[in-house]
């Protein structure tokens, strides 16, 4: 094995964007990637989706756990030490599955 499949999956941010969903997206990334490899990765897609108005955030969760923060409309993740785990820590049968969550801003 020299890589991992990278699965991801985002919620929907408003009823037009549920028109697209589902948001999945797939790629590999070598077996010595970080999930800041990952992240990195999608950032350069710009993967999640931006939103008018503030407050607003996603958090990046494997396995019912959330690894990683966006705030607003930032493709890049607040900083984590969690940031430096290698894929494989979380990935199965080499498959690693994020699905990013979407928190609307409170009004």
């Amino acid at each position: 094995m020299t890589e991992f499949l990278v699965e991801v999956e985002r919620d929907s941010v408003c009823m037009g964007d549920d028109c697209a969903a589902p948001h999945a997206y797939s790629f590999k990334v070598s077996i010595n990637s970080t999930l800041s490899d990952v992240f990195e990765h999608l950032a350069r897609k710009r993967y999640l989706a931006s939103v008018a108005g503030k407050n607003h955030s996603w958090e990046a969760v494997i396995k019912n756990n959330p690894v990683a923060f966006f705030k607003g409309n930032n493709q890049v993740p607040e900083h984590s030490a969690v940031l430096s785990d290698k894929v494989s820590l979380y990935a199965i049968n080499a498959t690693l599955k994020i699905w990013f969550k979407y928190n609307s801003a409170v009004s």
